[in-house]
């Protein structure tokens, strides 16, 4: 598979079933409550695991942000406390609308801001190319198929009980949850899309391109950690069980709480190498490929463990029209992948990701004639050179 794009679609691919898994660990802590559970998961899966792996994969990695400018960092800071908010949204969607509806509605509109964002702020000379308009045709299916999906999950769970118990008012408040909760979970693709000068850091020091992105999740993963933890521990104190957390026996929870942050940050990485494969608008058309490719995922997972028995036929004709759209979706978005940039000149800024800009960016931050690929070495001002360079050493 010498095909980059291809590469980038079956790394993609392997994340999107790395994270529709990263939950399945929670299924052996039957002694402690979903708080318990999501508390040790944010501790250490979402802060410790990603800590030591960027440690063992960025050499001299606390000297890397010593060269990033404080506004960066408090940007990344920013779009990292963003998508731990998203997260407690999440979950209060989930209570008020249900899984089906409040998926789609979340992933659905995370796919298209964190596809469009650095499309339209990055990259706004090729929105009316060929290869931007088949980027945006992409996402328009993919909130079809998003859609289809969730109606699917809604008639499934209709079939269930006789009739929906959900309030009209408290439909309304999940449907606002979600939607918000979408918007900001897209805020942990621009921490990649707008970590440029974080990864060139990185790079200086030493990080290969395929890890070097992992320097630039940690000040997102710092302060998104933060809004999970304190709504965990609101609500470990609202149910008085905190002390749950010592219970004898439960030892290898914590154990479990980890192996979900393997999963979920191993997705992670992987699709931060995808969006190199990918080229010039990697997360741009990376983004949304890993959403769809997770929601088809999480459906199969579905399918197989019973969820779509007895469920009618119904449900199942709108499901597999979903799934269609969303595999139709990743097709056109590789395909896009494949479409030569136009050349009309550097829109973006200097913060954005090297595999993703148009002009190559030296270390400090300033437009010039070389790639920073290892300290010391200068490579030519091409742009087909440059990505030469980083897929060869992905």
């Amino acid at each position: 598979m010498n095909s980059p794009v291809a590469q980038a679609i079956l790394l993609v691919l392997v994340a999107a079933a790395m994270n529709a898994a990263y939950t399945q660990p929670m299924k052996v802590n039957k002694k402690w409550q979903w708080e318990h559970t999501w508390f040790a998961f944010s501790f250490l899966g979402v802060a410790v695991v990603p800590t030591l792996i960027a440690m063992l994969t960025v050499p001299r990695l606390w000297f890397t942000y010593s060269s990033v400018s404080g506004g960066t960092l408090a940007a990344m800071a920013l779009f990292g406390a963003g998508w731990g908010v998203s997260l407690v949204f999440f979950g209060l969607a989930l209570t008020r609308v249900g899984l089906a509806i409040t998926f789609a509605i979340a992933l659905g509109t995370s796919a298209a801001v964190g596809a469009l964002t650095p499309l339209i702020s990055q990259h706004s000379d090729q929105i009316l190319t060929r290869q931007g308009e088949l980027i945006l045709f992409g996402v328009a299916v993919i909130l079809m198929g998003v859609t289809l999906c969730g109606l699917a999950g809604h008639r499934r769970e209709a079939s269930a009980h006789a009739q929906s118990t959900t309030e009209p008012r408290k439909f309304v408040g999940g449907f606002l949850l979600a939607f918000v909760s979408g918007i900001l979970g897209s805020m942990l693709n621009l921490g990649l899309a707008f970590g440029g000068s974080i990864q060139r850091a990185a790079q200086d020091q030493g990080a290969s391109v395929a890890m070097m992105s992992n320097a630039v999740w940690l000040p997102c993963l710092y302060a998104g950690f933060l809004p999970g933890v304190i709504y965990c521990l609101y609500l470990m104190r609202k149910n008085g069980n905190i002390r749950a957390l010592k219970t004898a026996g439960t030892w290898y929870y914590w154990l479990a709480a980890a192996s979900m942050g393997v999963l979920w940050y191993g997705s992670i990485i992987l699709y931060s190498i995808s969006t190199v494969k990918l080229g010039d608008l990697g997360t741009s058309i990376g983004w949304p490929l890993f959403l769809a490719s997770i929601v088809i995922v999480s459906t199969a997972l579905g399918v197989l463990t019973g969820e779509w028995s007895h469920t009618g036929k119904q449900p199942i004709r709108i499901m597999i029209a979903g799934v269609a759209c969303l595999v139709f979706a990743i097709a056109i978005l590789g395909y896009a992948s494949r479409q030569q940039p136009a050349n009309t000149g550097t829109s973006g800024s200097d913060d954005s990701s090297p595999a993703m800009t148009s002009a190559p960016v030296a270390a400090e931050g300033k437009i010039s004639g070389s790639f920073p690929n290892r300290p010391g070495q200068k490579r030519k001002a091409s742009m087909s050179t440059n990505l030469l360079t980083i897929l060869n050493r992905v």
